[in-house]
């Protein structure tokens, strides 16, 4: 009688484990009313998405940029620069604290 046996795989306490996957995001700019009130951020209207990558989050300067030079939006002088500064490279949703009329919304990418 012949018995087979099927070869072992090595253990090691050194192996690493896989990562933990990144969740993807992506960001919505929603004009709004002052209250930034659900009812008032229209996805028909803004119908936009940008990734989180360094091109989407310029996009999405971008279109902060647009919204405000056509007074669609209202950024006070004094938070320009930190609101700049959490689109590109912070967290783009805390830059909707310093904007008026408008807000950003991250949402899961798959």
């Amino acid at each position: 009688m012949l018995i087979f046996t099927m070869p072992r795989k090595a253990t090691s306490t050194t192996e690493k484990k896989p990562a933990a996957k990144k969740t993807a995001q992506a960001f919505l700019f929603f004009n709004c009313d002052g209250e930034k009130s659900e009812k008032s951020k229209n996805v028909f209207y803004n119908h936009e998405v940008f990734c989180d990558t360094g091109a989407g989050r310029k996009a999405l300067w971008a279109k902060i940029q647009e919204e405000l030079a056509a007074g669609h939006i209202q950024i006070a002088e004094e938070n320009k620069a930190a609101a700049q500064e959490a689109v590109l490279s912070g967290n783009p949703v805390d830059a909707g604290q310093y904007i008026q009329f408008g807000d950003i919304f991250a949402v899961e990418r798959h």
